[in-house]
């Protein structure tokens, strides 16, 4: 049985500089709002009410792990020993860490300054069926009008680790991301069955209707929709910028950097809040949002060509992943 955390515990943290002031929760390390000087507008998704990350907002700005995206049936295989991970229903797949994984943690404080958080969450050997004792650390930095995450994480034994930031960027505030300009630095994305499972092909994007190398709008007119990891490198790298989203509305541009070999982008199709839960005006539809999500790529331990995310011992997990703002 996994019992949902008492909101009553759940707390928030206001980071500013000059340039931005951005709101955390506890709960599932969460990035609640960003504000950047001069708009009065979040530029990411977020809920005041704190029920609705329960539910509707469920992942919404979130680290989520100990393993991002989908595994395939919930089946993962380390070192000889098989081990079963639950779906998180009603998909039939295990997804973001299972039904209580990190982003249904309440987290707790360990620093805190005016422009810095760091946020520590425990996950026990056998929970959410992996192995292993970890020790997750997320450090939020305010860095002029860059927002920066790093997630550490230690293991007891050898297991599978990979953590995602799932925040909703939406740089208008409001309306549809599908009339926002995107480009991603990919050469390569992964093509998924019926269940959004990897088929283990790594496609060029060259020539696909998800050729995102130059700026073009996210628009519905050549492709069903966007839930696609594109693949950046074949391993961790230092930090670089992989993707560039800028409004129709405002002008504003982001910059999203990462150490990550892959970029999750979902479109955010299944989106539906109404007007009280959303920190800006209006209901929160499908497509209000487009998330980024820096991670390994799906599935990755059945799929034994794709970037490894085993985690041992004597090694520390890290990636760092910012959002630059212009």
């Amino acid at each position: 049985m996994n019992r949902a955390p008492d909101l009553n515990q759940i707390q928030s943290i206001m980071l500013n500089n000059a340039q931005l002031k951005v709101s955390i929760l506890t709960l599932g390390a969460s990035i609640q709002s960003v504000y950047l000087n001069g708009y009065e507008h979040s530029l990411v998704l977020g809920s005041p009410k704190l029920t609705d990350y329960l539910q509707g907002a469920k992942y919404f700005g979130a680290v989520v792990g100990r393993v991002a995206n989908r595994t395939n049936k919930g089946h993962a295989l380390i070192d000889g020993t098989t081990y079963q991970l639950p779906p998180t229903l009603p998909e039939a797949h295990h997804l973001h860490g299972g039904p209580a994984g990190t982003g249904s943690k309440n987290w707790s404080i360990i620093e805190q300054t005016n422009d810095m958080v760091q946020l520590q969450t425990p996950l026990a050997d056998g929970e959410m069926g992996y192995p292993g004792n970890m020790v997750i650390n997320v450090f939020y930095r305010l860095i002029d009008t860059t927002l920066e995450m790093e997630i550490t994480a230690t293991t007891d034994q050898l297991t599978i680790c990979n953590f995602a930031g799932h925040s909703y960027v939406n740089l208008d505030g409001k309306g549809s991301i599908l009339d926002h300009q995107l480009r991603i630095h990919a050469d390569h994305y992964l093509p998924v069955d019926a269940g959004l499972i990897p088929t283990g092909e790594v496609t060029p994007t060259a020539g696909s209707t998800l050729d995102f190398n130059q700026l073009r709008r996210i628009n519905r007119d050549d492709y069903p929709g966007l839930d696609t990891n594109f693949c950046l490198s074949l391993g961790r790298r230092p930090l670089q910028t992989v993707a560039t989203l800028k409004a129709p509305i405002t002008g504003l541009t982001l910059d999203y950097q990462t150490t990550e070999p892959g970029l999750q982008i979902y479109d955010g199709r299944h989106i539906q809040l109404d007007v009280e839960s959303n920190i800006n005006q209006g209901v929160l539809s499908a497509y209000s949002g487009l998330a980024l999500e820096a991670q390994h790529w799906p599935d990755a331990i059945n799929q034994p060509h794709f970037p490894p995310i085993l985690l041992a011992p004597e090694d520390t997990y890290r990636q760092v992943t910012r959002y630059v703002f212009y």
